[in-house]
């Protein structure tokens, strides 16, 4: 609302011709038992080169029942502002009781949690609940498109209102267009992100020096 970078995500990206995209990355790392070493590095370079803004920092649901998170030496305990944790929607219906323990956990050291890609799964909304997450992500699939005072829109409205009924900001993922903003402000998200604001960019860009179309 106010024009202003709250925060930035940090994104897995792969130079490698062996990588097409970083679910390849994380499958490759999963049959050899090094998940939890490759989200580790992943999260001390984004914290090593984040600017001191909130961060948000995606986690593999393999990561969770390894225990990575818990470490001392754990990299996001150190970020000289807010992280936030993201966990995909369909990973609390899976890992209820998992997600539960580590929530806690990280929630006591000062730990945010984001539920990212909401709308892929709607029958996960009672788990997502138990969570009580500080901010939910609408997924791109809700957004692609979307045009002011349509009937899709009207959906996306009762989905923002029920999140901020249950507590949690709302963030409208994959802003691509002037259309899509200007519908999701009036849906009442509360912060947008996508390519429309800017690309990933590596290292990440001054907020100061970018120009935001205004949500």
């Amino acid at each position: 609302e106010n024009n202003n970078v709250f925060a930035h995500e940090a994104f897995a990206r792969s130079t490698s011709d062996r990588f097409a995209s970083p679910p390849d990355m994380f499958a490759a790392a999963a049959l050899v038992g090094k998940v939890g070493e490759l989200g580790r590095t992943l999260r001390q370079v984004a914290v090593q080169h984040a600017p001191p803004l909130p961060l948000f920092v995606n986690v593999h649901p393999s990561e969770l029942q390894a225990g990575w998170l818990a470490r001392e030496d754990e990299a996001i305990f150190w970020h000289r502002a807010a992280v936030y944790v993201e966990l995909s929607e369909s990973v609390p219906m899976r890992h209820r009781d998992l997600c539960r323990t580590v929530v806690r956990e990280l929630r006591g050291r000062g730990v945010f949690l984001a539920i990212d890609d909401l709308g892929l799964d709607m029958c996960n909304l009672q788990a997502i609940a138990d969570l009580s997450p500080d901010v939910i992500k609408l997924d791109r699939a809700l957004i692609v498109g979307l045009q002011p005072s349509s009937r899709q829109l009207r959906f996306v409205k009762h989905l923002v209102r029920l999140c901020t009924d249950m507590g949690s900001r709302v963030v409208a993922e994959g802003i691509e267009t002037p259309t899509e903003l200007q519908a999701v402000k009036e849906a009442g998200v509360q912060f947008a992100q996508g390519h429309l604001f800017c690309r990933p960019t590596f290292p990440a860009p001054e907020a100061g020096k970018l120009t935001l179309p205004s949500l």
